[in-house]
């Protein structure tokens, strides 16, 4: 069908072409350009598609191959990063949800670390995280106890009924209310904690006869001064000016299971069969100086990478918005599954979809975007992977550092010779990625060119004990290789003093941070970036959906934010068309359908430009008498009705194949025409005027509070 409306569709830009119309030529002109540009923009969208897969991870054999009998268990290492600039747009509660369901995740305890970079460097995130890892101790041995889903509290709360799924229903009533109690207070303690913080200070200020004039310092519990953001902003410690912080708020468990006690008067809960082990929790707030661009979230997201190396160093990296929770505690693994099966080792990372909730049953803003992830990024499964979208993703960690595949095969299936086509299909390249047999034996692999690394030492900044990391980055149990201790992960004060180094705000001066390894700089979408630069290495990505949804987020609160979100999203892809990292000019290991999939989505808001110009068409005929052809023939209905039909049927069959609805194939539609008409077309405005004249763009955070707060 695709092919039938392309032909089609050419016949009928042939005879449009060839019937012009003398008395309206500046008519005819923009209409041929606007029908030219969609049929080319189809073309792009629909190309990518032609080898559409669904995969599924089979749990099953995952657990029989890497689960033990005596419940340790040999997957390896994870380490999730969630990331928050400001306490206040994006709300504490919502980050402590966040936190408190990646701790209560399906996933071996011992081998999962939870990192949160705070931009903000506010004690009040901080001692929200310290409320969160109290209240974990409650929370993550009831879930396991009870096989609770979701493990986001808040969302479980709030279900009108609770399918029960664990072993002690008969205590299930009374443990959930006692919890339930429990997570209520917690909620109290979150929310009056602003006031806490300026109460305290006020008293600590007080008594240490501050006077008028000097600086407010920001007072921590334990009666130290907070070296982050003060409530009343100082030099050196306010946002954009503060000290670096590196804090473990959860020690890393030991590597056997501990049973908690059984029920007493003390503890109403019986957890004596229920392993009571919670996972590392770290609170990282990178040091920002005036006068250093810090990039935003790409910048965020870098300093957790070093911080991590330097303490859990996993081989792989899932990444998280503040906002989003993990609603279906099988999710670590599922993404896990694609990074261990067959010819794995040469996928960089996992997709998984994202998903909202707190939004109206009509979907009027189109915030769930299906037509996008379950059509688009799906189908991309086929060709050399999904793109990488923000949130909810899944990385080798060796794939940040610049590393090549261990081999390259970018044709897919069905495409075997396509892409690298300079370059063998089986093409051994140098890496890191070692077998569990390999690992044991010898935990180093062989030297290269730059020793064990892809690139020359300096790349990756002035710290040995960083640089010495990454060759054990894709160990399956990076700690005890690393630090070759039974008691895990190491936290003593050189580590935590070295991790403070490497978040530093000069640390990426003359490194290749930014540029050659980690998260892309000086782009609005660094996340687009980022995984097309892992894919022009001949990497692939894998597409993870799974149900209940692996991850659910906020979406915007009204029509403003979600209009300044797509503003955004559109702004970062030309700024990526008219950057170096222009999809037309990627390597030969880039699949071909691939490229042609990153030149829509960098492309695509130019779509605004043609579409003004077309829509007023109809509207002009009316004023000036004229219509886009003098004498409308048989074969330019035939032609017109061939296209529509087709495009049509294709729209359907996609549809179903997707698993999307029609109303919400219609909703896409309505929004995409309202974005066009405003957001697309200013960033259109906003890139030129960058490209033009040079000008840097800003925008402002997406608010994520409830309406009415």
């Amino acid at each position: 069908l695709i092919f039938v409306r392309l032909i089609a569709f050419t016949l009928f830009v042939i005879w449009r072409i060839s019937h012009k119309n003398p008395d309206a030529m500046w008519l005819w002109v923009t209409s041929i350009c606007g029908e030219f540009w969609f049929g080319f923009s189809w073309l792009l969208d629909q190309l990518p598609k032609l080898n559409p897969i669904n995969r599924v991870p089979d749990l099953a054999v995952l657990r029989q191959r890497f689960d033990r009998p005596d419940g340790t268990s040999t997957l390896p290492g994870l380490d999730i990063f969630v990331t928050t600039a400001d306490p206040f747009k994006e709300p504490i509660l919502s980050t402590a949800n966040s936190v408190l369901s990646i701790l209560a995740a399906d996933y071996p305890v011992d081998r999962n670390t939870c990192y949160v970079s705070d931009d903000s460097g506010m004690l009040l995130t901080y001692e929200a995280l310290a409320e969160a890892s109290k209240f974990a101790t409650l929370w993550v041995p009831f879930c396991r106890k009870h096989g609770i889903e979701p493990r986001g509290p808040e969302s479980y709360f709030e279900l009108k009924s609770h399918p029960y799924m664990g072993r002690a229903q008969d205590e299930f009533v009374n443990d959930r209310r006692r919890v339930r109690k429990e997570y209520d207070e917690f909620k109290a303690r979150i929310n009056s904690l602003d006031h806490d913080i300026r109460q305290r200070n006020d008293g600590y200020n007080a008594a240490n006869a501050h006077r008028e004039g000097e600086p407010r310092p920001t007072w921590m519990a334990d009666g130290t001064q907070w070296e982050g953001t003060w409530v009343d902003a100082s030099e050196n410690h306010r946002k954009g000016d503060h000290a670096g912080i590196v804090k473990v708020l959860l020690n890393h468990p030991s590597h056997s299971r501990q049973y908690g006690p059984p029920a007493s008067a003390d503890n109403p809960l019986d957890f004596s069969g229920v392993d009571v082990r919670v996972p590392m929790l770290v609170y990282v707030s990178r040091e920002k100086r005036p006068g250093h661009n810090h990039q935003k979230k790409a910048g965020a997201m870098n300093a957790l990478t070093r911080a991590s190396a330097l303490l859990s160093n996993a081989p792989f990296i899932l990444n998280l918005d503040c906002d989003h929770y993990i609603n279906n505690s099988q999710a670590l693994r599922s993404g896990i599954c694609f990074m261990l099966g067959r010819d794995s080792d040469t996928v960089a990372f996992v997709q998984f979809p994202q998903r909202f909730e707190g939004v109206d049953p009509t979907d009027l803003y189109a915030n769930h975007n299906r037509i996008f992830f379950d059509g688009s990024l799906r189908a991309l499964d086929g060709m050399q992977g999904p793109i990488y979208v923000g949130t909810g993703c899944l990385f080798r960690r060796i794939t940040v550092y610049a590393f090549d595949p261990p081999r390259i095969n970018v044709g897919g299936p069905c495409f075997p010779m396509l892409g690298g086509m300079f370059a063998k299909t089986k093409y051994q390249k140098p890496g890191l990625e070692m077998t569990m047999a390999k690992a044991k034996a010898a935990p180093v692999p062989a030297k290269g060119k730059h020793g064990f690394l892809p690139l020359p030492k300096k790349t990756y900044g002035k710290s040995d004990a960083f640089v010495d990391s990454i060759p054990l980055a894709s160990h399956p149990s990076p700690y005890v290789a690393a630090y070759n201790t039974a008691e895990g992960i190491v936290t003593d004060e050189a580590t935590m003093a070295e991790a403070v180094n490497v978040t530093a705000a000069a640390f990426e001066k003359k490194t290749g941070w930014g540029k050659e390894i980690g998260w892309v700089y000086d782009t609005v979408t660094e996340d687009v970036v980022t995984g097309y630069r892992m894919h022009i290495k001949g990497w692939r990505s894998r597409y993870c959906s799974i149900y209940p949804h692996a991850f659910i987020g906020t979406a915007p609160i009204n029509l403003t934010e979600r209009l300044f979100q797509v503003l955004r999203w559109s702004t970062g892809s030309l700024e990526i068309f008219f950057s170096k990292n222009n999809p037309l000019f990627g390597s030969t290991y880039l699949h071909p359908l691939q490229r042609i999939a990153y030149i829509n989505i960098t492309t695509y808001p130019f779509t605004a430009i043609f579409l003004i110009f077309y829509t007023t068409v109809p509207a002009l005929s009316f004023v000036t008498g004229h219509f886009i052809v003098q004498r409308p023939t048989t074969m330019f209905y035939v032609y017109l009705g061939i296209v529509l039909a087709t495009l049509l049927i294709i729209a359907v069959l996609e549809v179903k194949w997707a698993g999307v609805t029609v109303f919400e194939w219609f909703r896409n539609g309505q929004f995409w025409m309202t974005a066009s008409m405003s957001a697309y077309l200013q960033a259109v405005c906003q890139v030129l005027i960058k490209v033009i004249f040079q000008k840097d763009i800003s925008f402002k955070l997406t608010s994520k509070l409830p309406a009415g707060d």
